[in-house]
């Protein structure tokens, strides 16, 4: 008789799981904020925000735009997709801005806040 394997995902393990990938997404941006747009204090709860915003951008929106943008991916090999993502970076922020936190959404600062937040994301989510 076939054993089966023991789950290891139970509720509380994936919810803890979220947590800490939601606090390594605070994390970066509040780096963000504080290097590229050079707030020093009182954005925690905008961080937070930032991040349930982005989760939300990349869980609804992302798929829809990346379906309807797959010929133009094709054809630049798949670089069209940094420009996506640098885009909803830039609507999140817009809608960051909708609740009272008041950024300079310019291409370059988004871009360089983009590129800075993966790369601490990711680098932190490898780590822990």
């Amino acid at each position: 008789m076939p054993t089966m394997p023991l789950r290891s995902g139970g509720l509380g393990l994936r919810m803890s799981g979220m947590l800490i990938r939601l606090a390594i997404h605070v994390v970066s941006l509040l780096v963000v904020f504080y290097f590229i747009w050079n707030v020093h204090s009182g954005f925690f709860v905008a961080a937070v925000i930032m991040a349930l915003i982005l989760a939300l951008v990349n869980a609804v929106i992302k798929p829809i735009v990346l379906i309807l943008t797959l010929p133009i991916s094709i054809l630049t090999l798949g670089l069209f997709v940094v420009v996506i993502n640098i885009l909803l970076f830039a609507l999140s922020f817009a809608v960051l801005n909708a609740f009272g936190y008041h950024f300079d959404i310019s291409f370059g600062r988004i871009a360089l806040g983009w590129l800075v937040y993966v790369l601490i994301s990711t680098v932190l989510t490898r780590v822990i």
